[in-house]
């Protein structure tokens, strides 16, 4: 069975009669030697010599010793409270700041004088003599025939090879702007076939000019897949003959040219 509150309280209750109990016997037997002691002292003023008394007090009972678990606030006994002795204080340790230690100057360079070792003299020889230059008779001219030289043909071959072609040194720009001329000639004279039947191609044709501009030798070299096409592209070129002709700076007495006749429909 564990304690509860109701066990505690049984246990203050009997506690307290028990003490009740006490102080019951002990106020008796207190006001009974009262009246006797009254009683006997009013003898002893009436006798000389009062006969003594004696009084057997019954044993006191002892309550058993119970520790009460929750005693009221006013039995508590207060305890002192023993304050710890106040420690001293360590004393603050001073911290030492060492000085840094001072850098160690290089050390400075000592110039060393020159030395000043006397530099031995060159022994001067006098120069050599002169020799006399041997006099060289000087021999004597021969006679012979002057014989007037005449070029060779290999000679005047390669004089002509190194004289520079006409135009080496003339207008860089003159064939890019002849080639341009020529193009836009030939469109001029370029008309679509009436039989093309709304195709479109390009003819890849070829053929060479002469230094006045007439045209030899046209040929397709790629057919735009239409044979109207292709027989448009021979007849522009015979009727545009004879075609501006090549400048000074395009050598050759016949040019080859191959250009590109674009055709499609109007």
């Amino acid at each position: 069975m564990t304690d509860g509150p109701l066990s505690s309280w049984f246990r203050r209750s009997g506690a307290a009669r028990w003490g009740v109990c006490f102080a019951l016997a002990l106020g008796f037997h207190g006001a009974g030697a009262a009246a006797l002691l009254a009683r006997w002292t009013d003898d002893n003023a009436l006798l000389p010599n009062p006969p003594a008394i004696m009084i057997d007090l019954a044993p006191m009972a002892v309550a058993p010793t119970t520790t009460p678990t929750d005693a009221p606030p006013d039995q508590v006994e207060s305890k002192e409270v023993i304050e710890p002795d106040p420690q001293p204080e360590k004393p603050i340790e001073e911290t030492k700041v060492e000085p840094e230690p001072e850098q160690e100057k290089p050390p400075e360079k000592v110039e060393q004088p020159p030395d000043k070792s006397p530099t031995p003299e060159l022994a001067v020889m006098p120069p050599p003599k002169p020799e006399k230059p041997k006099e060289h008779k000087k021999p004597k001219p021969r006679k012979t025939a002057s014989v007037a030289r005449t070029p060779s043909s290999a000679e005047n071959r390669a004089d002509r090879a190194a004289a520079p072609s006409p135009g080496a040194n003339g207008n860089p720009n003159a064939v890019p702007s002849w080639m341009s001329q020529l193009f836009s000639h030939l469109e001029r004279y370029k008309r679509y076939p009436s039989d093309g039947g709304g195709d479109s191609g390009i003819v890849q044709l070829a053929f060479s000019i002469d230094r006045s501009g007439s045209v030899h030798g046209a040929r397709i070299i790629r057919s735009s897949g239409s044979s109207a096409l292709d027989h448009a592209a021979l007849a522009l070129v015979a009727r545009a003959s004879p075609l501006p002709p090549p400048p000074p700076e395009k050598p050759g007495a016949n040019i080859s040219i191959s250009v590109p006749i674009r055709y499609k429909p109007n």
